[in-house]
C-alpha cells in the first residue's frame, strides 16, 4: 500500500519530501494563529490515493506518476452539457448542448456549443460524437 500525503491544499502526495508539497505548508504556516513554521504541521497521512482523492484531493503532477494517479468521483464529469444535433437559431443540424435548452411558445431550442458551462467544465476541448 502507498501512504497519501495531505495538507490544506487541492493536492496529494506520495513523496513525504516533494517540494511542491513542503513549499505549499510554508505558504499555510502564516494562516495559523500561533505562526508555526514547521513543515508538516498540517500533514494528514492516508492509508492510499484512493482515500485522498474521495475527499476530493488532486494528484500532484510532480511526485505522483501518471499510471499511479487516482481522481475525485466527480473529476471529468459533464453534468449532461453534450453535444447534439438539433435546432438551433432557427436551423437543424447544428450542434447544440443536450442540458441548455430554452422553451419557446414555438417549440424547445438548444444553445449553441460549447455553452458556457461547457466552456467552464472543460469540455469544449473534448473530441465530439454529434
Amino acid at each position: 500500500m502507498t501512504t497519501a500525503y495531505t495538507t490544506r491544499g487541492r493536492k496529494y502526495h506520495l513523496d513525504p519530501r516533494c517540494p511542491l508539497m513542503l513549499n505549499g505548508e510554508h505558504l499555510w504556516d502564516f494562516d495559523a494563529e500561533d505562526y508555526l513554521h514547521i513543515a508538516g504541521s498540517y500533514r494528514r497521512e492516508d492509508p492510499n490515493p484512493q482515500h485522498a482523492a474521495m475527499r476530493g484531493k488532486l494528484p500532484c503532477l510532480h511526485c505522483v506518476p501518471p499510471e499511479a494517479r487516482t481522481f475525485p468521483p466527480l473529476y471529468g464529469q459533464t453534468f449532461g452539457h453534450e453535444p447534439v444535433v438539433s435546432f438551433t437559431d432557427g436551423r437543424a443540424l447544428n450542434r447544440v448542448c443536450a442540458r441548455c435548452t430554452t422553451n419557446t411558445p414555438t417549440g424547445v431550442w438548444g444553445v449553441r456549443w460549447p455553452c458556457t458551462s461547457a466552456v467552464v467544465l472543460g469540455l469544449a476541448s473534448r473530441p465530439t460524437t454529434a
